[in-house]
């Protein structure tokens, strides 16, 4: 099940019993979608293909008093963005914004459908949290915690994730506290002695993470993984106590690197003055007109396994020897 069903269907059950939960949808082809306008009319609200006038309208709303949610797929949140930064982020109105299928995840439909810079220009909004959930149980955790601390949130919901991510997520408590934190340490490297490096991912890209740190460990070196699954308002300091001790932290999106998830990490670096080496890595800065699956298209910009692979491996190369250099 795509983590938008996840997420509408245990909304839809809230809302039940709660008159002042709103939803309003530009998309019409979902099952739960279904449900709500047969079962909850009174507050649910088709909104067209207009996600513009969808973004107003909850400002409205939410002005009242109402608990509103707004979905459409994220490819869509560039065209109302004016929309999200005048009447929500200024007139501080807590919507959530539900986006569906974020970076690839509508491959092979063309880059109009492929938000791979929503990241950098969401977050550079006043006072949003930005959500990446790597799997359904986060993404039904979400609800409880945008419906009782109310907020201007994106959500960028998953049409298909990495199913090792329901076994790490199997045990865990997802309540409001955990999630609002926004990190979550998925493998930690227990050897004191060799912690070399710390992967940093979230969604999508967590199922390759886990791959090259299976990959690395067979080369001998020590890998951590981090599932960023929050950017905005994270907890830095239980970050930065994660990843000091680590020689290097390497970065993957399926995002430009221009502002991305590796972008954030780099600024908490610097804002505290932790000294790390950091590489970065993620989809070229062009946009993609080749037709193909998810996967495909990944493999074929630089983001397969073994590329990855490739590019820590060679900047572990250099850095160790620039380090030779440097003492000698």
């Amino acid at each position: 099940m795509a983590q938008r069903e996840v997420f509408i269907s245990t909304l839809f059950e809230k809302a039940k019993l709660d008159k002042d939960i709103y939803l309003l949808s530009v998309d019409m082809g979902a099952v739960s979608l279904d449900i709500w306008r047969d079962e909850l009319p009174d507050q649910f609200i088709a909104m067209g293909i207009s996600e513009q006038n969808a973004i107003n309208v909850a400002a409205g709303l939410s002005a009242t008093g109402k608990k509103v949610y707004v979905y459409f797929m994220a490819c869509w949140v560039a065209r109302c963005f004016e929309q999200i930064r005048y009447s929500c982020a200024m007139g501080k109105n807590p919507i959530t914004i539900l986006g569906a299928g974020p970076a690839l995840g509508y491959s092979p439909a063309g880059p109009a459908h492929s938000p791979v810079e929503d990241i950098a220009y969401m977050r550079s909004l006043a006072g949003i949290e930005i959500y990446s959930p790597a799997c359904d149980r986060i993404a039904e955790g979400l609800v409880d915690l945008t419906i009782n601390e109310p907020k201007l949130r994106y959500i960028r919901l998953e049409r298909s994730y990495p199913k090792v991510m329901d076994k790490v997520y199997s045990d865990k408590n997802i309540d409001n506290t955990f999630l609002s934190k926004g990190i979550h340490i998925i493998k930690e490297n227990s050897n004191v002695l060799n912690q070399d490096l710390c992967i940093i991912s979230s969604g999508y890209m967590l199922g390759r993470a886990f791959e090259i740190a299976e990959k690395l460990e067979l080369q001998g070196l020590g890998v951590s993984i981090i599932d960023l699954f929050k950017i905005n308002s994270i907890d830095d300091k239980y970050l930065l106590e994660k990843i000091k001790n680590h020689e290097t932290i390497v970065t993957i999106e399926e995002q430009f690197l221009s502002g991305g998830l590796g972008s954030f990490v780099c600024e908490i670096l610097a804002d505290s003055r932790m000294k790390k080496e950091i590489l970065r890595i993620g989809l070229p800065n062009k946009y993609i007109f080749d037709n193909g699956s998810r996967d495909h298209l990944l493999d074929s910009n630089n983001l397969s396994v073994n590329d990855i692979l490739s590019m820590i491996m060679g900047f572990i190369s250099k850095k160790t020897h620039k380090s030779k250099e440097l003492i000698y």
